[in-house]
């Protein structure tokens, strides 16, 4: 059993990581953090504390010091190896010392080493980072509190294994403070999905903070709702003063926020949904995962093909191939979707990924592939690679559900693929996230994409990152300029960066005018000079080629941790501590629930800790049995396909080669009813799920049901004969009124749906005597 926790099982020792504490300041799209780590040594020994955690791709670690004892030291960046020496060096003659660096994509790592007993210590770190925007236009700050095991697959290395040498294991301490302000201005609401903050607004800034006796046993989102979010902009952060003339933090850097709005013909595609149904995914998880589903087949239009996978530690696949999005199949994937469960044990996503980019492609159907998973892997890399390989067959856009989703790989993944990657928290709805994805998918590519800088003689720029980002209408791209012009200038110079490229052969053009000097963010480190680098940085390791010695120049010069440097501290003023030194490794907090011994096969769940105290027992594999599926609801089989024996690819047929349902009464339509039945019935997603393939809803009584009208009601306020075709294009006019009546809040869920309805209504051929807009005024009559 490995003992962690707050106190070690059955020697009551203090864990030495004894408080975390973050201050963060945000003005606009940028984020400045102020994270404070206390220890104590209470033992007889000198001790050494390794605390991981996980940290974010669009954070930037800039700056570390060290308060042992009452005596400041400040860290400096060298070459990884050479600080790791340098570290244990120091260690080894007696001398306090602090070692921080990137362990694996979004692992951070943070060594205390040789803490005299009976003293204590403060580690000071400083990050910048830069926010995306939501899908309901909200600046979005995360803080990832939780580091998830991560899923092993054979043959590949965990890169949370615990270390040999130590003597303790622990997980980060329950004492937690957090304060954030905010720059007022522009702004109207501050708010958190997962936390209860606390606020006040005083002289321009919003201050908030979590309410005391808040555990951080997940993730912490705050959402900062901007009046203008949409708005393009560009920050020009002036350079240091007396820094190195030949390093980029003497020059002006420009951060670009562009927000293209284009029109574009919704193309037909290929959709494969990548549903994650390893056992973690158990609760609300998968219960999320099985309304969003129904919402995106609903959502697809007509003329495309779809799929959906599901992944543990095997793989099941709905259809052998993508089929045509026709009514039968469109049934049969909803009754598919209803019966979804977390029952496929671990997180092997990479013989999935393989299996869909084997699969043949249809001629003029892009490949679109969404992922949505909860977990984190050990071989994040090969399935990013196996993502970038295929870029030009298909795109790939991803979610990360709950807390402890590896950011590193949602992000990565998106990246690879040319899509975007969406973040969802307990407590946030996840079906206007997939929402906003599918219209980007259906959005054409826009082919040769690039940032061009009109700037005065004497000026030159180096773009980060180099390849300008994937654009979707609506979406926000950044882009960085790192300027380098005339050391003194004796006016403000203007300047304009344009981004270009094409949509289906027709030019695009945006462009942002700025001014050099400019005005400099209010922070009190260089923080756009920073995410500069940090992007440069990304650039060149992601490249592939032997760019290590420019990544290290860079990393030193810009104080941004790399994957090829570090930060150490070296505390040389005090006298050699003796004794022999205790290591402690410590991880961010887990996640814990509670499984009867013993555990059977299935996913991560901690075991209880034992009486009088906080101790973590040791991780065991245990899942507890699904719930049962919606009252009524015939489950359709998919194809199981065990790992490393893929079919034969195949082109799909105009029909599913797989077992023949029931095709009685259809699935959707009985749960409509169940969810429908008492007064918190979901309303919106009973009605989405009623929909046909082609648009249209049929007047009955389930639709009579939903409406909250009985179907005499319904008939008798047709403004025309109620029978027929016109039965159905009343139906189809009463939905589309309710939606935009009943649910105008949820309209980035239901857009497309109703979308589909109007498609339907404008093609069809209205009886003699029948007028679609006095049918529309009726039905807003009786919904209203």
């Amino acid at each position: 059993m490995s003992e962690a926790g707050l106190f070690v099982v059955g020697k009551n020792t203090p864990l030495p990581l004894k408080d975390v504490s973050v201050k963060a300041h945000i003005n606009g799209f940028l984020v400045g953090l102020d994270s404070t780590l206390k220890y104590s040594n209470a033992g007889a020994d000198p001790i050494e504390v390794v605390f991981r955690f996980p940290l974010e791709e669009s954070f930037a670690v800039v700056g570390l010091e060290a308060v042992i004892d009452g005596r400041k030291v400040k860290a400096v960046i060298r070459e990884k190896e050479e600080a790791r020496q340098m570290y244990d060096n120091a260690i080894a003659s007696g001398h306090s010392a602090a070692l921080a660096e990137e362990k694996k994509g979004d692992i951070f790592s943070i060594s205390l080493g040789n803490l005299p007993p009976q003293k204590d210590a403060e580690l000071h770190l400083k990050l910048a980072g830069q926010l995306p925007l939501d899908a309901e236009g909200g600046v979005r700050f995360s803080l990832p509190a939780v580091l998830k095991p991560r899923y092993t697959p054979v043959g590949s290395t965990d890169p949370l294994a615990k270390i040999e040498a130590a003597s303790h294991h622990g997980s980060a301490p329950a004492v937690f403070n957090f304060h954030l302000e905010v720059a007022s201005r522009g702004v109207s609401d501050v708010t958190s999905p997962t936390h209860q903050l606390s606020k006040e607004t005083r002289g321009g800034v919003i201050k908030a903070s979590i309410n005391e006796g808040q555990p951080l046993d997940k993730d912490l989102v705050v959402v900062v709702q901007y009046k203008s979010p949409y708005e393009p902009k560009a920050i020009v952060e002036n350079g240091e003063k007396g820094a190195d003339r030949e390093s980029m933090m003497s020059g002006p850097v420009v951060m670009l926020n562009f927000f293209p709005q284009f029109k574009s013909s919704k193309a037909a595609c290929e959709f494969i949904f990548l549903v994650d149904r390893s056992g973690s995914m158990g609760g609300e998880f998968i219960k999320s995962a099985r309304e969003t589903l129904i919402l995106f087949l609903k959502s697809i239009p007509p003329g495309c093909f779809f799929n959906i996978i599901g992944f543990g530690s095997n793989y099941e696949s709905l259809f052998p191939s993508s089929v045509p999005y026709n009514q039968e199949n469109l049934d049969r994937a909803i009754q598919h979707a209803e019966c979804v469960e977390a029952d496929l044990g671990g997180t092997e996503l990479l013989p999935p990924l393989q299996f869909i980019f084997r699969q043949r492609l249809l001629e003029g159907l892009p490949r679109q592939v969404f992922v949505l998973t909860d977990g984190s892997v050990s071989n994040t890399e090969a399935c990013i690679q196996e993502v970038k390989r295929n870029v030009e067959s298909a795109r790939c856009f991803t979610f990360g559900i709950g807390s402890g989703v590896s950011t590193y790989l949602v992000n990565g993944l998106a990246q690879a693929g040319n899509g975007t990657a969406e973040f969802i928290q307990s407590g946030e709805r996840l079906q206007p996230k997939v929402i906003r994805s599918l219209k980007q998918a259906l959005q054409p590519s826009v082919t040769n994409l690039r940032v061009e800088f009109q700037l005065p003689a004497g000026f030159e720029v180096t773009q980060a990152p180099s390849k300008a980002p994937v654009l979707f209408s609506g979406d926000k791209a950044v882009v960085y300029g790192i300027l380098k012009g005339p050391s003194e200038l004796m006016s403000p110079v203007d300047c304009t960066a344009f981004l270009k490229g094409q949509i289906l052969n027709q030019p695009l053009e945006y462009s942002i005018p700025f001014e050099v000097p400019g005005n400099s963010p209010s922070f009190p480190i260089p923080i756009i000079h920073h995410l500069a680098a940090k992007a440069l940085i990304k650039d060149w390791e992601r490249d592939g080629g032997n760019k290590t010695s420019e990544i290290v120049k860079l990393s030193i010069e810009s104080s941004v941790v790399s994957s090829h440097t570090a930060f150490v501290a070296i505390d040389e003023s005090n006298q050699p501590v003796k004794g022999a030194m205790k290591t402690w490794d410590i991880t961010a907090s887990t996640l814990a629930t509670s499984c009867p011994p013993p555990p059977p096969p299935g996913g991560f769940c901690m075991a209880p800790p034992p009486p009088g105290g906080f101790g973590m027992a040791s991780v065991a594999f245990c899942m507890a049995p699904p719930p049962p599926p919606p009252s009524g609801a015939r489950c359709a089989p998919s194809q199981s396909i065990p790992k490393m024996s893929l079919p034969p690819m195949a082109m799909a047929s105009s029909s599913a080669q797989s077992p023949v349902f029931n095709k009685t009464k259809s699935a959707a339509r009985v749960f409509a009813v169940s969810a429908s039945s008492g007064p918190t019935g979901d309303t919106l997603s009973s009605l989405i799920s009623l929909q046909q393939a082609d648009g249209s809803w049929k007047l009955d009584d389930v639709i009579a049901k939903v409406l909250s009208k009985s179907l005499k009601e319904l008939s008798d306020a047709c403004p025309v004969t109620c029978d027929g075709g016109v039965a159905t294009l009343w139906a189809t006019t009463l939905c589309v009124v309710y939606l935009e009546l009943k649910h105008p809040s949820q309209k980035d869920e239901w857009e497309l749906i109703a979308m589909k309805a109007e498609l339907w209504l404008d093609g069809q051929s209205l009886p003699v005597g029948a007028d679609l807009n006095a049918m529309k005024a009726a039905a807003r009559k009786i919904i209203a």
